[in-house]
C-alpha cells in the first residue's frame, strides 16, 4: 500500500469461548483461546493483513459488515460471523443452502434466505429470531430501512416487515426485478423491473413508476435540498435523470430528463449520504478503471486512475459485479476483486492496495476502515485500509446511525387531531378496531403515519396539557394500554423514545407496563435509553415500584437482549441482576428474573466481544 507504514503480518489468534448448542439453537459459538488479539482500531494502516482466517470452503458473494463484525455466506450453506479482531462469533445452520443475498441491520441482525425460500433473522450471537416462508428463494438482497423495517424482494413482490418480523405491507409490482433494490436518500426503495419500468416504493408502500426505453446497469440516488432524483447509468455509458416531485399528483411524480454521457462503460457507482456534506454529486468507476466524480448537472468534477487502470499496471478491463464503491465523509473508495483505491472527496488519491491473489467476490470496507477480502483460496484476510474514522452520528452500542428518519418519532398531526369527538369511548373503540384490523391484515401501508400520529396523540394527550387531571383523564388507562399495544405492533424503532417518555411520565402502572411490553415487542433500542427508564423507576429508593411492573420491565429487557445481542445484552444482564437483588421484592419474583438471566446466559448473550 502506498504512502503507509508497514507492519509484519500478524499471527492468527482466533478461538473464543465455547457455549454448548441447545436443541432449539442452531447457531454455535466458536471457541477462543487466551492468545492476545490485535486491536483493529489502534493498528496502523498496512499492506499486510491484520489477521486472516482459513474458512475451509468457498464463500458466496461479498462479506456483509455491520456492528464491528462480518458475516459470510458459505457454499455449504452455513453462515459464519467474525468480530473485527478475528474472534469467531458464530456458525449458523439454515437447514439448507443459503442464497448469497444477505443484509444486516444497524444492531447487527443478519437476514438470510435458504434455497427453500425460508427467510430468517439471526441476532449477533447467531440465534434465529424469526422466520418467514416466502415459498421461493430471493434473487436479490433484502434492504434494511432507517427504522429497522426490512424490504424483501421476491419475484415481482416487495414485502415489508418490522425488525421483529411483523408484516407492515406487501405490493406486487407487476414484473420481476431486473436488479437489486436500493435504498435512496429518502429512505425509499428504488428498483428497475424486467418490463423496463423504473419504480420507487416509499417506506409506506406508495408506488411511483415510469417507463424506460431500456434497462440501466446502475442506479444512483441524489438529493439536492428538497429535490430527490436518480441517475440511471446504461451499459454503453449513456446516462439519464429521473426526478421525483412529491408535490405532483400521484401517478405523475416521476419525470425523465436528459443527462450527459460517460466516456466509457460504468461498472460501479455511488453517491454520498446527506450528512457527508458533499451534496449533489456521485462517483463512477469505468470499465477501464478510471474513477470520475460527477455533480448533479452532469459536470465531471475530477477524473483519477484507480489500481485497475493500465497506467497503474492493472488490467484496465472491469465488468459489472467485479467492483463496488463507497462515498462518505472519508472520501471515495473503489473496491474490486483485485484491490482497492481511495480518494479524497476533492479527488486527491490517498492510497492504492493490490492483493497478491484474486478475491472470490467483491470485498467489503467497514466503518472502522477495515477491508474484508475472501480469497479464492478460501481464506478471509482483513486489512487496515484506512486510518480515518467516520465522523457522522453513532449509536451508543451499534455504530453509525441511519442516514435519516421516517418521522415516526414525531409524526405530523393525524387527520383526527381536530375531531371534537376523538376522546369519546365509542370513537376510541372504533379507531382501535380499524387500526388493529390493518395491522393484523399486514397492510398498514400508506396509513401508517396517520395511525402512528393518532396513537401518539391519544396515548400522550397529557404531555402538554397544563389542565390534565389524573382523576378524570381525557383517555382512560384501559384505552391507553390498548393503543400502546398497537404502537408496539407497528414496530418502528423511531417510536421507542416516545414509549420510554410515557413510561417515565405516566402515573398509571398499567400504562407503564404496556410501554415496557411494547418496547420489547419492537425489539430494538440501539441507544439503550429504555434501560435507564427501567432502572430509575425500579430503583430501591423509588416508592412507585410494583411487582408486575418489575416483571414487565425484565421481560422487555430480555427481549431487547435477544434481538440486539452484545454489547447491549451485557448491560441488560447487569440491570437484571440488580433487580434480582432488590430486597423489597419476594423470592418468587426474584426466581422469575433468575430464570430470564439463566436463559440469556445459555444463549451466549453475556458475551463480551473482542
Amino acid at each position: 500500500m502506498r504512502n503507509s507504514n508497514r507492519i509484519q503480518t500478524m499471527p492468527l489468534w482466533l478461538m473464543g469461548f465455547f457455549l454448548p448448542a441447545l436443541a432449539f439453537f442452531p447457531a454455535r459459538l466458536a471457541a477462543q483461546t487466551a492468545q492476545p488479539k490485535a486491536d483493529p482500531l489502534a493498528a496502523p494502516v498496512s499492506a499486510a493483513p491484520l489477521w486472516e482466517e482459513r474458512i475451509g470452503e468457498p464463500v458466496s458473494g461479498a462479506p456483509f459488515l455491520q456492528a464491528s463484525s462480518v458475516v459470510l455466506s458459505c457454499d455449504s450453506g452455513s453462515v459464519k460471523s467474525y468480530f473485527m479482531s478475528g474472534t469467531p462469533l458464530w456458525n449458523f445452520d439454515p437447514r439448507d443452502r443459503t442464497t448469497p443475498f444477505i443484509a444486516r441491520a444497524v444492531e447487527g441482525t443478519t437476514y438470510v434466505c435458504n434455497a427453500a425460500g425460508v427467510f430468517m433473522a439471526v441476532n449477533r450471537v447467531g440465534r434465529e429470531l424469526w422466520r418467514l416462508n416466502l415459498g421461493k428463494a430471493i434473487s436479490f438482497p433484502p434492504v434494511v430501512g432507517w427504522d429497522g423495517r426490512v424490504f424483501i424482494p421476491v419475484d415481482s413482490r416487495l414485502l415489508c416487515r418490522t425488525a421483529s418480523g411483523r408484516a407492515l405491507w406487501e405490493v406486487d409490482l407487476g414484473s420481476p426485478l431486473a436488479a437489486a433494490p436500493a435504498l435512496d436518500h429518502a429512505g425509499s426503495v428504488a428498483v428497475v423491473l424486467q418490463n423496463q419500468e423504473f419504480v420507487r416504493v416509499s417506506q409506506f408502500s406508495a408506488v411511483d413508476r415510469i417507463r424506460l426505453e431500456r434497462t440501466p446497469a446502475l442506479i444512483v440516488s441524489l438529493i439536492n435540498r428538497e429535490e430527490h432524483s436518480y441517475v440511471l447509468l446504461y451499459p454503453a455509458g449513456e446516462m439519464e435523470k429521473i426526478i421525483f416531485n412529491n408535490s405532483a399528483p400521484k401517478g405523475s411524480r416521476l419525470s425523465r430528463s436528459r443527462f450527459t454521457s460517460l466516456p466509457a462503460a460504468p461498472v460501479a457507482a455511488v453517491s454520498p449520504p446527506v450528512a457527508s456534506g458533499w451534496g449533489n454529486q456521485f462517483a463512477v468507476t469505468l470499465r477501464d478503471g478510471r474513477v470520475l466524480c460527477v455533480d448533479g448537472t452532469g459536470r465531471v468534477l475530477w477524473t483519477k486512475n484507480s489500481h485497475e487502470t493500465i497506467a497503474e499496471k492493472g488490467a484496465g478491463s472491469l465488468s459489472l459485479g467485479q467492483a463496488a464503491m463507497l462515498f462518505d465523509e472519508r472520501g471515495v473508495f473503489i473496491i474490486s476483486v483485485h484491490g482497492a483505491a481511495g480518494f479524497s472527496a476533492e479527488g486527491r488519491r490517498r492510497f492504492i492496495l493490490k492483493y497478491p491473489y484474486e478475491a472470490s467476490g467483491i470485498p467489503g470496507l467497514s466503518d472502522e476502515g477495515l477491508l474484508y477480502v475472501c480469497g479464492k483460496d478460501n481464506t478471509l484476510r482483513v486489512y487496515k485500509l484506512d486510518g480515518k474514522g467516520r465522523t457522522v452520528p453513532r449509536y451508543k452500542y451499534y455504530g453509525i446511525a441511519p442516514e435519516g428518519s421516517y418521522g415516526m418519532g414525531s409524526p405530523p398531526p393525524s387527520p383526527w387531531a381536530a375531531d371534537s369527538h376523538r376522546y369519546e369511548d365509542e370513537h376510541l373503540d372504533r379507531m382501535y378496531v380499524t387500526i388493529e384490523r390493518a395491522i393484523r391484515g399486514g397492510q398498514l401501508g400508506e396509513n401508517e403515519p396517520a395511525y402512528v400520529g393518532y396513537l401518539m396523540e391519544m396515548i400522550g394527550f397529557f404531555l402538554n396539557d397544563p389542565h390534565y387531571s389524573p382523576v378524570r383523564p381525557a383517555v382512560k388507562p384501559p384505552h391507553r394500554v390498548k393503543l400502546i399495544n398497537l404502537l408496539g405492533q407497528i414496530g418502528s424503532r423511531e417510536t421507542v423514545p416516545f414509549l420510554w417518555h410515557i413510561f417515565d411520565r405516566d402515573p398509571e402502572p398499567a400504562v407503564r407496563i404496556a410501554c415496557a411490553e411494547a418496547i420489547g415487542a419492537i425489539g430494538v433500542d440501539p441507544t439503550g435509553r429504555s434501560f435507564e427508564s427501567y432502572n430509575f423507576l425500579l430503583s430501591s429508593n423509588n416508592p412507585n415500584r410494583d411487582q408486575q411492573l418489575l416483571l414487565a420491565a425484565t421481560s422487555s429487557i430480555a427481549k431487547l437482549c435477544r434481538y440486539a445481542g452484545p454489547p447491549l445484552a451485557a448491560d441488560g444482564l447487569r440491570i437484571l441482576r440488580y433487580f434480582m437483588n432488590l430486597p423489597s421484592f419476594p423470592n418468587h419474583i426474584k426466581a422469575q428474573i433468575q430464570t430470564q438471566v439463566d436463559a440469556l446466559r445459555r444463549e451466549g448473550l453475556d458475551t463480551v466481544l473482542h
